[in-house]
C-alpha cells in the first residue's frame, strides 16, 4: 500500500501540473512536498519524506535492515537490478522536483492570483 502511495505521488508530482483541472492539486502537493523535505526536514534532516519514514518503519518492524538512505534509490534499484549512486539519484530527485515545483506555480498564475491577496 504504501509503495502504490509513493508511486501515485510521484508520478502525480511529475505529471499533474500538465493537467489543468488537476493543476491546483499539483501544486498543494508540491508545496506539501516541500514542507516536508525543508520545514519537517529542518528536525528530521533535509529531504524528510513522512510516506518514506512509515515504510521504513514498517520494514525495519518486519526485521528488513538493508535500507537505503531513501525512497528513490531503493526504487531506483527495484526498477533496473542495479545499485545506483545514492547521492547522484537524490540530486536528480531534487532537481526535477524543484522542476516541477515552479513549473506548478508558473502554470497555477491565474489560480493564485484569486487566492493571494492584492
Amino acid at each position: 500500500m504504501l509503495h502504490v502511495t509513493h508511486l501515485t505521488v510521484i508520478v502525480f508530482s511529475l505529471i499533474g501540473w500538465m493537467i489543468p483541472p488537476l493543476r491546483p492539486a499539483h501544486l498543494l502537493l508540491c508545496l506539501l512536498i516541500a514542507f516536508s523535505w525543508v520545514v519537517l526536514g529542518a528536525f528530521k534532516g533535509y529531504g524528510y519524506c513522512l510516506i518514506t519514514d512509515w515504510q521504513w518503519r514498517l520494514f525495519q518492524a518486519l526485521g528488513r535492515t538493508d535500507l537505503p538512505s531513501s525512497y528513490m534509490p531503493m526504487l531506483y534499484t527495484f526498477l533496473t537490478g542495479r545499485q545506483g549512486n545514492s547521492r547522484h539519484i537524490e540530486q536528480v530527485t531534487q532537481t526535477v522536483f524543484w522542476i516541477t515545483l515552479l513549473l506548478s506555480v508558473t502554470v497555477n498564475l491565474d489560480f493564485l492570483r484569486t487566492w493571494l491577496p492584492a
